[in-house]
């Protein structure tokens, strides 16, 4: 599944498959962790995956993709966007 990580103007990243659907958001903490959080829909569709502490963004979407069961293809966009909370 391909993803697209977006960082906005919070400094959070929203993650999302390439037809702009939200599958969850990364949110980093004031000690650098980084953490899952999901709407309400998307924890039906995500119900297993472990949500933090990770080291990196990039560690959280390796969870991702694990919970995804497929390898996930991500990259950053290049325009930030206030799309997700």
């Amino acid at each position: 599944m391909d993803t697209t990580v977006r960082r906005n103007l919070s400094g959070n990243w929203g993650v999302s498959d390439l037809l702009e659907r939200p599958i969850c958001s990364i949110i980093r903490d004031p000690h650098g962790s980084c953490w899952i959080t999901l709407s309400q829909d998307q924890a039906l569709r995500l119900s297993d995956i472990r949500k933090g502490p990770f080291l990196s963004v990039e560690a959280a979407m390796t969870a991702i993709e694990k919970n995804l069961n497929g390898a996930c293809r991500h990259h950053t966009a290049t325009l930030p966007a206030n799309y997700f909370p």
